[in-house]
């Protein structure tokens, strides 16, 4: 069934234009990750699990 309709699948640009879109958003996300003025913002965010300030709210029950 699979192999049938793959064969009769004419529509070449289709997986190049997914693959195409794919890419350029990991790039993008990735440089957004990465780029050096997000750091402090990450570095502020691995510290929410160890800052004793907030509540928790199992332990206000």
């Amino acid at each position: 069934m699979k192999q049938s309709a793959l064969m009769n699948f004419n529509i070449t640009w289709l997986p190049l234009t997914g693959l195409i879109i794919f890419t350029v958003c990991f790039c993008a996300y990735a440089f957004y990750t990465y780029k050096k003025s997000n750091k402090d913002y990450y570095n502020k965010a691995a510290l929410i699990p160890l800052d004793d300030s907030l509540k928790n709210s199992e332990s206000s029950l």
